[in-house]
């Protein structure tokens, strides 16, 4: 699932068989019924995602006899047989979405194959991570570079060397406390005497929440006539819900249209939120009046009017 991401991944595998874990016969790619199961029970993350494609390439790295490799699948795409996917009716286990917008995996097979150097922090589309005051917390860095040096708020924690075969992230990773709210993570790289660099910026919360209590829908203008719609999940007390996954329905009266139908995460009318979020673009015509609805089961919906 594009935009989801996990601070503990493998989370919902502790029921699942060793040997039922690549299990999708008989009608198990269904998302209901049947023996427990990596693609029900998984966090669909891409923290996951990520940590799968760097376990296989470092281990490919060391067969001499292999002859080539390809990945299932570049692309994610359009399949009956996924009507309950976080984006329903799409396969998602593409290394970017349908309209080519990469995901974080894709920059892993860079960092094993591509010849330009490259730096990629992991997360740029993770917007709020959450633990406690002062915990460390992973931080992955994916490059073909030799070595790696990290700051966060601008203070350095260290330099780390690349090495193929020391998991994850070839070495690269880091744990480090971050402050409360605001953080800044940058990274810089060498390879043949070239520097490359890469930054996130992110919230970080610390306060406890509970289960979803209602939705917030913001609006906010883009280009080409358009707006981008997003929605988060809040509990009672008015506190962001950065790991509620529940699926929301986007809907639009009045002069506009969204711009759903398109396979992507942030392209559906119906999806699941990814990390308490979820998004949708709107076409709306100036001088008119739209109404842009959320709704989610078991939580106070919410809406917004385009004038």
């Amino acid at each position: 699932m594009a935009g989801r991401h996990a601070e503990q991944p493998y989370t919902g595998f502790q029921d699942i068989r060793c040997e039922a874990t690549a299990d999708e016969r008989n009608g198990d790619f269904l998302m209901s019924g049947g023996d427990p199961r990596v693609s029900v029970n998984g966090d669909w993350s891409e923290t996951y995602f990520c940590d799968l494609i760097d376990w296989h390439l470092k281990a490919q790295e060391r067969m001499d006899w292999l002859t080539g490799t390809a990945q299932w699948v570049f692309k994610d795409f359009s399949t009956p047989l996924r009507p309950d996917n976080p984006v329903p009716y799409v396969n998602q286990k593409g290394v970017v979405e349908r309209d080519l917008t990469k995901k974080e995996p894709y920059y892993v097979f860079q960092s094993y194959w591509s010849k330009q150097p490259m730096v990629r922090i992991y997360g740029h589309s993770w917007t709020t991570r959450w633990g406690a005051p002062g915990e460390r917390r992973p931080v992955r860095v994916y490059s073909n570079c030799e070595s790696a040096e990290l700051f966060v708020n601008g203070e350095s924690c260290g330099v780390k060397q690349r090495d193929s075969q020391c998991f994850p992230c070839a070495g690269l990773y880091w744990e480090v406390p971050f402050r409360e709210g605001a953080n800044t993570v940058k990274v810089i790289a060498q390879k043949d005497g070239v520097t490359v660099s890469d930054e996130v910026r992110f919230r970080y919360q610390t306060e406890p929440w509970s289960e979803p209590a209602y939705l917030r829908l913001t609006a906010v203008s883009a280009s080409d006539g358009r707006v981008s719609l997003e929605v988060e999940a809040l509990d009672g007390k008015h506190r962001f819900c950065p790991d509620a996954a529940l699926f929301v329905r986007f809907s639009l009266a009045g002069e506009g249209r969204l711009l759903d139908n398109l396979g992507t995460a942030g392209g559906s009318r119906y999806v699941q939120l990814a990390n308490g979020r979820a998004s949708i673009e709107a076409e709306f015509t100036p001088g008119g009046t739209a109404a842009v609805c959320v709704a989610g089961e078991a939580v106070k919906g919410a809406m917004v009017v385009l004038q």
